[in-house]
């Protein structure tokens, strides 16, 4: 007699969506990066083979776009490792130590998880805006020439080093909620022990609290490398459609204005072709990246055991 599988009929409404609105939506566009489909009408799929990724990789003006778009993804993600995962961790052990004002400074820190990264972006504008931003404002008070005042987004060199000053305080909540959460279960027992041992705060945080965080350090650097891959709305608020001339300009801004132009009304043709090429050529970069991580991550694993 066969044992019924009641999970499965649990399961399955969450296949069904997720397979309606994220697997069939990627095959659907790795089809049509095949076709010269306009975006409206299915009669008009006709088939193209790779035209749209040798467009994509040999015209001059479409591989210099998306090699610099590429380009400031990965700078997005390398900043996120160098300097986002360390403020993650040293704020998660200062709040998990429950330092002084920490339910206060929990609330400031955690406050970007309520607000989306638009409204985020928003109030980034409103506060680095060179004529009537906050900070020039205030600058202006204290006696500062117009002249002298910082353009803040208007200079396309700062342009990245603000957006990621930006991006520093709304991306390190998710990491920081895994961090302490992770902290939070470390048995009180051992922090105790190490304590009465004479082991000080470095001493604990570096042979306690380090060892026990892998698995939430590889959900956070493998997630951090998605969203650094896939990020869209912060640099779009910050950049319009074509990131202030390409200095924060990002693979998925490019695959927006190519499938729906530059703007509300555009007078630029769209080309649904070429856009589902850099779609599935940049979900095949996440499979890669994620690919590599988890295997290095995995080699560490097994080497610290």
């Amino acid at each position: 007699m066969k044992k019924s599988k009641p999970y499965i009929w649990y399961m399955l409404p969450g296949l069904i969506f997720y397979s309606a609105f994220m697997i069939l939506p990627i095959f659907l566009t790795a089809l049509i990066s095949l076709t010269g489909f306009n975006g409206v009408n299915w009669n008009t799929l006709t088939w193209v083979g790779g035209d749209n990724y040798m467009r994509l990789f040999t015209d001059p003006n479409n591989s210099a776009t998306y090699w610099n778009a590429l380009l400031n993804n990965l700078k997005f993600i390398a900043v996120e490792y160098v300097i986002i995962i360390p403020i993650q961790l040293l704020v998660s052990y200062a709040f998990y130590r429950k330092i002084h004002f920490h339910k206060f400074l929990e609330g400031v820190f955690f406050l970007p998880y309520v607000f989306s990264a638009a409204v985020i972006g928003f109030f980034s504008t409103i506060v680095f805006n060179e004529s009537f931003g906050l900070i020039n404002k205030a600058l202006i008070a204290m006696g500062v020439s117009r002249m002298n005042l910082p353009v803040f987004y208007a200079d396309t060199s700062h342009a990245f080093a603000l957006m990621m000053g930006t991006g520093i305080w709304y991306s390190s909540v998710i990491g920081m909620m895994i961090l302490l959460s992770n902290m939070k279960n470390i048995p009180a027992d051992v922090m105790e022990a190490a304590t009465v041992d004479g082991a000080n705060e470095w001493k604990k945080f570096i042979h306690i609290i380090l060892p026990d965080l892998g698995p939430g350090m590889i959900n956070i650097i493998v997630l951090d490398a998605i969203w650094g891959i896939t990020t869209f709305d912060l640099p779009y608020i910050l950049g319009g459609p074509y990131g202030l001339g390409g200095s924060i300009d990002f693979v998925n801004m490019m695959f927006y204005r190519t499938a729906f132009g530059s703007g509300a009304v555009s007078t630029v043709q769209t080309d649904y072709g070429l856009a589902a090429a850099i779609g599935t050529t940049t979900f095949v970069v996440i499979l890669i990246l994620t690919g590599i991580l988890q295997s290095g991550l995995r080699r560490v694993k097994v080497w610290n055991e």
